[in-house]
């Protein structure tokens, strides 16, 4: 149980009887939404990484999270959206569509608007990032951010992503993403 000397609250791996809850959560706090049958594939394929966070046995928020093969090495963690030039593009590519690199995409993270601010997007985030280290061995993890949300990218700054790419017109609305990305692995000796 983690408390901030307020509120207490238990990060756990959620369940499918959780999944409307979560649903519940999703709808309040993003304008992202999902369909149900999402919720249950990464719950079912990357269980470990699907956490909630309850607070007296409610549901408050969640983070769900896949492990990916990626062949961009920005995704992976090993350079920044504008490489040296082209030729150092296409190599990276076809770098990494021949050997491919394990990612965790954390998919979605959310905290009811009434309990922000009180450590549990941090526990949830801090969770993931140890579950994608400990249980997937992936060897980086991202996340797409709205560009307006300072809340959320200092959060994320804090736990040592940075911002590698820019997505642009990526939310439904028009509005851009940035691309964090947090490697976990030390990087390799030819990058």
């Amino acid at each position: 149980m983690l408390s901030d000397s307020k509120l207490e609250f238990r990060i756990r791996r959620a369940r499918r009887d959780d999944i409307p809850a979560v649903i519940n959560v999703n709808l309040e706090s993003l304008p992202e939404h999902y369909w149900h049958g999402f919720f249950e594939y990464i719950l079912e394929n990357w269980g470990e990484a699907f956490l909630v966070a309850e607070v007296n046995g409610k549901i408050v928020g969640y983070a769900m999270s896949r492990v990916e093969t990626v062949g961009d090495p920005v995704l992976a963690g090993l350079e920044e959206q504008h490489p040296k030039g082209i030729i150092s593009r296409i190599a990276g590519g076809f770098k990494g569509l021949i050997a491919g690199w394990r990612v965790g995409h954390l998919v979605s993270i959310a905290v009811l608007k009434q309990y922000r601010g009180r450590g549990i997007g941090k526990a949830l985030l801090r969770e993931t990032i140890n579950v994608m280290e400990s249980v997937y061995d992936v060897d980086a993890i991202y996340l797409e951010v709205r560009v307006s949300n300072k809340t959320a990218i200092r959060l994320y700054e804090k736990f040592g992503f940075r911002k590698a790419r820019i997505a642009y017109k990526y939310y439904r609305d028009g509005e851009d993403a940035y691309i964090m990305v947090k490697r976990l692995k030390p990087l390799p000796a030819d990058s």
